[in-house]
């Protein structure tokens, strides 16, 4: 490893014979519980990076791509782009590494993976944290993610994928400068061998998305939230989330008795963990069980 790639890139197979990708930072170093990073619906590994760097001194940290995301395959069939596949696929991770216990730190969709794990195996759970994600969603929020998911094409350059990420996603970070969105552009794209740039996602989760909403029964995911009350939690809420709102965050604070809440100021979907108030949040969080 360089001095910069401060991790190593390991591959495992999932259950049905994907080749899975994930980010392993200070393997060897620390006796403390690891932390298991899952990302967004879009997102991948890439977006835990200054995470990782905060934490790796003290703890192993380990970031997943996703199946369909980042440098783990894509599936062939996408009507296995759903939550409990992601969750079935962590757990067959934790057994390839040998891992007996984590803390989670699941953003949006990470969260719920985090939540059906806890769920299924409460014991691999030393902590959850969810960033800006809880057991009852914001349709608007919704609403606006369907409304780019798979519709990125391709791009010349990257100056065109920084435009479009500040255009795009401009308000929830209002206090990003140019590196930021820089930063952020490299971890929503990837350069393609023709020198353009490509979404960093399967575009089949679109269809998969759409699929879901149309015929998908509501649920109810309050009840799964009520069973992970003895597993210490921790919930992030950007101030101004179109997914996560204030009233949920009340909601989960009085139901779960082991619960710490943070609300992240000039953020929406969602904080990106980099600022002070998280890290030191999760820090405190972390340090207390």
């Amino acid at each position: 490893m360089t001095q910069d790639r401060i991790f190593q890139e390991k591959y495992y197979d999932s259950h049905d014979g994907l080749k899975l990708y994930y980010r392993d930072y200070n393997q060897e170093n620390s006796p403390k519980i690891p932390l298991l990073c899952l990302h967004g619906l879009t997102r991948n590994s890439k977006d835990f990076d200054k995470f990782a760097r905060h934490f790796s001194p003290t703890h192993r940290v380990i970031s997943l791509d996703m199946r369909g995301r980042g440098r783990s395959d894509h599936d062939p069939d996408y009507n296995n782009y759903h939550i409990p596949i992601y969750a079935q696929d962590v757990l067959t991770f934790l057994a390839h590494e040998k891992i007996d216990r984590v803390i989670t730190v699941g953003t949006s969709m990470g969260g719920l993976i985090s939540m059906t794990i806890g769920a299924i195996k409460p014991d691999a759970l030393h902590g959850i944290v969810l960033n800006d994600i809880g057991p009852e969603i914001d349709p608007k929020g919704i609403e606006r993610i369907s409304a780019y998911v798979g519709k990125g094409g391709i791009l010349k350059n990257w100056q065109q994928a920084i435009e479009g990420v500040k255009q795009v996603n401009g308000p929830m970070f209002p206090d990003y400068d140019l590196s930021d969105w820089d930063f952020f552009a490299r971890n929503t794209y990837r350069a393609q061998k023709d020198g353009t740039i490509a979404a960093d996602y399967d575009p089949a989760i679109r269809t998969a998305l759409e699929e879901s909403s149309e015929n998908a029964v509501p649920i109810d995911l309050w009840p799964l939230f009520e069973s992970l009350i003895k597993i210490p939690m921790m919930t992030l809420r950007g101030e101004n989330s179109d997914i996560l709102s204030s009233e949920t965050l009340e909601k989960m604070a009085d139901i779960h008795p082991k619960f710490t809440k943070i609300t992240v100021p000039n953020r929406a979907h969602t904080p990106d963990l980099s600022e002070d108030i998280s890290l030191q949040g999760i820090n405190k969080f972390i340090n207390q069980l």
